[in-house]
């Protein structure tokens, strides 16, 4: 099916695999045992696994993403995200120990949001990328037409009146005006939304 989601787990972050090729998030570094775990649970070879979006780059979510694209996986960087690829470095460099490798950024794909529903359909999925700053400036949430957002770390619909951000608020109706019923979060359980939600936490 081509917006299967299979989740996947990097340490503490919960990753999504998109019709069998896409890859949203990784987690920290030195995870990527656990990701070759999760892929063969799901009978998923690396090899099938194409690309990659991290929906923002916090540590715990690209960790490994260039273990990954030295295997063979496309990092894909939304335009939107191009400022943020070593935000993270500087975390990781605290401790020697840490098994992480900074994002080679000449070999990414840098893809413009505008254009993400026809890169997402090259690879026989119906959706598209949408920047959802609230939890980060940099965050991107991936909605697919069924309904279904993999929406990173932003805060679940249902919190976001305690939040008092405009920001927050925005992401969110923008994500409801695209039909999502179904969120997908890196941290928290599967959480569903109805189109008027946004406006009962408001009240």
């Amino acid at each position: 099916m081509p917006n299967e989601i299979r989740e996947l787990r990097c340490g503490q972050t919960r990753c999504y695999l998109v019709g069998g090729v896409l890859l949203v998030d990784t987690g920290w570094a030195g995870t990527l045992r656990e990701l070759f775990a999760s892929l063969k649970l799901e009978n998923v070879p690396l090899t099938d696994v194409r690309y990659l979006i991290v929906t923002h780059y916090h540590p715990d979510h690209m960790g490994i993403a260039q273990d990954l694209a030295e295997l063979g996986v496309r990092l894909v960087v939304l335009d939107v995200q191009q400022g943020f690829l070593h935000s993270s470095d500087a975390i990781f460099a605290k401790d020697p120990r840490t098994r992480f490798k900074p994002i080679v950024e000449k070999d990414a794909l840098v893809a413009p949001c505008s254009e993400s529903r026809v890169f997402l359909a090259s690879l026989g999925i119906s959706g598209e990328v949408l920047h959802t700053p609230g939890h980060s400036d940099d965050s991107v949430s991936v909605v697919l037409d069924d309904g279904t957002a993999i929406v990173g770390d932003l805060p679940p619909l249902c919190l976001v009146s305690g939040y008092e951000s405009p920001v927050l608020e925005a992401s969110w109706d923008d994500l409801l005006a695209h039909g999502v019923t179904r969120a997908l979060h890196a941290h928290a359980p599967e959480e569903r939304v109805e189109s008027a939600g946004i406006r009962k936490t408001r009240a």
